[in-house]
């Protein structure tokens, strides 16, 4: 039986995954504008949000660390020709869904 020829399958899903990535820290930027912003005294007042928002900075963070954890361990499989173990695709996946949660919470903080 010959070797399946994956094509050109994991260049796209490495793209995808970069892809994610990029996105993640854009979401990061705007989390941590937010935060900062609502920092900075306003008639010298801080804003009540301030810690609702430092939470949600921290938690994309965090989970934008460890989808670059996750695309570093996946390629090192990509270039053993090893299929992506479920744990590191449902890690992937919880920290997409604290990012895009952190999202919505600085969007409904910061107002």
């Amino acid at each position: 039986m010959t070797p399946r020829d994956p094509g050109l399958q994991p260049e796209r899903t490495a793209l995808a995954w970069r892809r994610t990535f990029l996105a993640m820290i854009v979401s990061d930027f705007f989390i941590w504008r937010a935060w900062t912003t609502s920092l900075t005294p306003h008639g010298g007042d801080i804003a009540g949000s301030s810690l609702g928002l430092g939470i949600a900075a921290a938690v994309a963070a965090s989970a934008t660390a460890v989808i670059g954890i996750c695309i570093l361990h996946r390629n090192a499989n990509l270039r053993d020709k090893k299929a992506a173990h479920p744990v590191l695709l449902r890690t992937a996946t919880g920290a997409i869904i604290a990012v895009g949660t952190a999202t919505i919470s600085s969007i409904l903080l910061g107002g």
